[in-house]
């Protein structure tokens, strides 16, 4: 179960990233670029090349998570120009019911 109110950050991933990855595949990936402790209570969100899918990967200290977010006839509306970037819980709940979420702002990630 995913407590919103106890997530650190929220990290946006914009760039390619094989959206076949499981579970196990995407902890892989993140383990190459965080520690263990910032991982945990963090959320990454992969979106895909087309913007119609997104993955919500979350960990705390019991349990790992991980969400598909698929739209039909709709796009994420994600700037490329975020990549990397921590955004606030607001900005994630209004990316996920279709909002456009660009910010000028960027925090490179290397994944």
């Amino acid at each position: 179960m995913i407590e919103v109110d106890k997530i650190k950050n929220i990290y946006v991933y914009t760039n390619k990233v094989n959206m076949r990855f499981g579970i196990y595949s995407i902890q892989k990936l993140l383990a190459l670029r965080f520690k263990a402790d910032e991982i945990i209570d963090s959320m990454f969100i992969f979106v895909s090349r087309n913007r119609k899918t997104v993955k919500i990967y979350y960990e705390n200290h019991y349990s790992m998570s991980l969400i598909i977010n698929k739209l039909k006839n709709y796009k994420f509306q994600v700037n490329d120009l975020i990549d990397g970037k921590i955004i606030e819980k607001e900005e994630l709940e209004y990316l996920l019911r279709g909002g456009e979420l660009s910010c000028v702002q960027k925090e490179k990630i290397y994944i």
